[in-house]
């Protein structure tokens, strides 16, 4: 006897006669992962304009006007070189707590040389001292990190109490007299109404840009700061780069320093006070990796810039200089909760990709 087996029913449904991906095309997927890590490497910018349209609408017209537009130019230009000076050292995997007090010391030091040598030192030997006197600083930093291997935590933190005292050891009092006017200018003053801060700031934004992307050097760095053993393995200086890297941290706070007591128009005991906290904040914020291995100049000055807008719009709504103060303690915390998002985001797009 035959059995016959009936067929299984077919579905006639449109679906079933068509095999649909529901993903995107990989091409497409590209670049739609593509713009999203360019928002997330690029969020500061976002945070920026929004931090700034917020501002505006709270204080009006008043966050806009020329004054309080001068104060945020100057106050991010002079804490920009303390902001890369930090980003650096992070990009390589070390962190340096003395820039603040290497602007703040550097600045007293030099401006009391230049009052007291003014008629035998010219402003421009002083703009040199100050750098060679910072280089020196970020040196001493870079030879027990880098040379002996010691913990970059420990060392920093020594050199910013030697930095901090010292500094109350050359003058319990600003110095204002005998300062050189052109000394002074390049912090403080104006050129056809553009601040020649700024084209300080340009300058050395530019400087940094092409040493970190566009040199052997720069690639070294990023390369030992996301993974110091393969460094090695492919040949690279550790102790070389990380060196270095102090060094330029110490010039560039020195740069700080210089433009501090130009916009204060005098060098006083306290002037960085506070300003490693703000660095590191503008550092991260800006998309410098805790962990190493990633950030960018260009973003970095925009995390300088948003805490200039902060400042800026903050007292201007009434808040006391502890207030703001307190803030920006939040805005630490803020940094690092912010850096381990983003981190983990780019890393999931990176991959997905």
């Amino acid at each position: 006897m035959i059995r016959v087996t009936p067929e299984e029913p077919r579905d006639e449904s449109p679906m079933s006669e068509v095999n649909v991906d529901r993903e995107d095309p990989p091409a497409e997927r590209g670049t739609v992962d593509d713009i999203k890590l360019f928002l997330v490497d690029n969020f500061i910018w976002v945070l920026l304009f929004g931090s700034t349209l917020v501002f505006g609408a709270i204080n009006g017209s008043a966050f806009f006007n020329v004054s309080n537009l001068r104060f945020v130019v100057f106050s991010t230009v002079t804490l920009s070189f303390l902001v890369v000076a930090e980003g650096l050292c992070l990009i390589s995997g070390n962190f340096d707590l003395s820039v603040g007090q290497t602007a703040g010391f550097t600045g007293m030091l030099n401006a009391l040389l230049l009052a007291e040598l003014a008629p035998w030192m010219p402003w421009y030997l002083g703009v040199l001292t100050i750098l060679i006197v910072g280089a020196v600083i970020g040196a001493f930093n870079g030879f027990f990190v880098a040379g002996l291997g010691l913990n970059p935590f420990l060392i920093t933190l020594g050199t910013y109490l030697v930095l901090q005292y010292g500094t109350l050891e050359v003058s319990l009092d600003p110095i204002r007299d005998g300062i050189p006017a052109p000394y002074l200018a390049i912090g403080g003053e104006s050129v056809a109404g553009v601040p020649i801060a700024i084209f300080v700031l340009i300058a050395g934004a530019g400087l940094f840009y092409v040493i970190l992307r566009r040199t052997k050097f720069g690639s070294n760095v990023y390369s030992v700061g996301g993974d110091p053993d393969a460094s090695k393995r492919a040949g690279i200086s550790v102790t070389n780069t990380v060196f270095w890297v102090f060094v330029l941290s110490g010039v560039l706070s020195a740069v700080s320093g210089l433009l501090y007591t130009g916009f204060l128009g005098s060098a006083t005991p306290g002037m960085a006070d506070g300003s490693l906290f703000l660095a590191f904040a503008g550092a991260v914020i800006g998309g410098a990796s805790l962990s190493g291995g990633r950030g960018s100049i260009l973003n970095m000055i925009g995390g300088a810039l948003l805490i200039g807008v902060f400042d800026a719009g903050l007292l201007m709504t009434g808040a006391s200089g502890n207030q703001v103060n307190i803030f920006f303690g939040f805005l630490v915390i803020a940094a690092v909760i912010v850096n381990r998002a983003r981190e983990a985001v780019s890393d999931r797009l990176t991959m997905s990709g």
